[in-house]
């Protein structure tokens, strides 16, 4: 009889313990490890091995060009001398060295060494009675295989306008897979990316979807600005399961319905005074994921966006299963991050450069 109460009893600690490990907060110098070690990179930039050299894909300020930052030689060349028109959004895919590029809503572009000036692939946008335009910004877009994945939006049914289109986007799927293995043709293959079960039914924000690739898994990690959970599904979007990966700071934001007209002022307003979930990523090289939660201003004083908000980082491992998180100040850190094989590069506000962690 003693030892079943012992085993109950320590059973009971490890299940404690796992319980409180959930919320160990950790301060981002614990893990820095290199400060300026890369320039200050822009928004639209991704770390990938070329010829085996890992090197920083990024647009160039002009919008039309694509160049590169060699890590190890500190060099930077420019790829793609002048696009067709201005890159929103764009991904490597390393098996075939070849780059996707989208230049604007209805058309992807294909660059390789063997077509230096790219070339335009027509689309076929009809997908379950729907006509899809891509979306860029803060959706997802990769490239595995023949099967480029971007965001989208459903712009009318082939019988018409939507009846309703705010309702209906806040409930419908948010990722597109394009089969790509014919160039002269396009096609989209599947629309999927359900929102997670927790994603408040009353409140509509935008449209803004964030998604993890793990190709070496096979699955896809997403999650929306408000939800706490993240939905994991196939490569082809055939729904796994629902994980709560979730900051112990999270508030849920006030309600607020901007499926109705708002002007810009009080979405930026909205979004910079709330609790938001931001960037969702996979760290092939560690097995981690990392989740970004914008902490928020809370103030209503008319310099708002002058200030900066705190952010913390959550970390978690292969499955899911948060093992700390790490808060970074707003004044010197923005949630800006680029992942490679040293580590997590992270932007600096003041410098101009990225600092170099290393999360374990």
């Amino acid at each position: 009889m003693k030892n079943i109460f012992n085993i109950i009893f320590v059973v009971a600690i490890v299940i404690f313990c796992a319980a409180c490990s959930n919320d160990v907060v950790k301060k981002h110098d614990e893990f820095l490890k290199e400060k300026q070690a890369l320039p200050w990179l822009p928004a639209l930039s991704d770390i990938c091995e070329i010829k085996g050299r890992e090197v920083v894909l990024f647009v160039a300020n002009d919008g039309y060009s694509i160049c590169f930052f060699d890590i190890e030689k500190k060099r930077i060349d420019t790829l793609i001398s002048k696009t067709l028109s201005r890159v929103s959004n764009f991904c490597y895919n390393s098996n075939n060295e070849t780059i996707w590029m989208q230049l604007n809503d209805k058309n992807l572009n294909l660059w390789n060494s063997k077509m230096p000036t790219g070339v335009v692939c027509p689309f076929v946008k009809h997908y379950d009675e729907q006509i899809v335009w891509l979306c860029g910004g803060n959706h997802p877009f990769f490239s595995c295989g023949d099967i480029v994945y971007t965001g989208f939006i459903p712009i009318k049914s082939l019988t018409g306008e939507f009846k309703d289109y705010a309702k209906f986007r806040a409930k419908s799927n948010l990722i597109a897979a394009w089969d790509v293995s014919n160039t002269d043709s396009v096609k989209c293959v599947s629309l999927f990316g359900e929102r997670p079960s927790d994603q408040p039914k009353e409140m509509f924000i935008d449209d803004s979807y964030t998604a993890a690739f793990n190709v070496e898994d096979s699955i896809i990690i997403a999650g929306t600005e408000l939800s706490q959970n993240v939905v994991v599904m196939t490569m082809m979007g055939e729904k796994i399961k629902e994980k709560k990966l979730t900051s112990k700071f999270y508030v849920q934001p006030e309600k607020r319905d901007f499926s109705q007209e708002n002007s810009a002022t009080e979405k930026i307003k909205y979004w910079e005074n709330n609790m938001l979930f931001r960037g969702l990523y996979y760290d092939k090289h560690r097995k981690l994921y990392y989740r970004v939660l914008d902490i928020g201003k809370r103030s209503d004083d008319e310099t708002f966006m002058k200030q900066k908000s705190d952010w913390a980082l959550i970390v978690a491992d292969s499955e899911l299963d948060k093992k700390y998180e790490v808060i970074f100040d707003g004044d010197n850190y923005r949630p800006v991050i680029f992942i490679g094989k040293k580590g997590v590069y992270v932007r600096t506000t003041k410098n101009k450069t990225m600092d170099l962690f290393v999360f374990d």
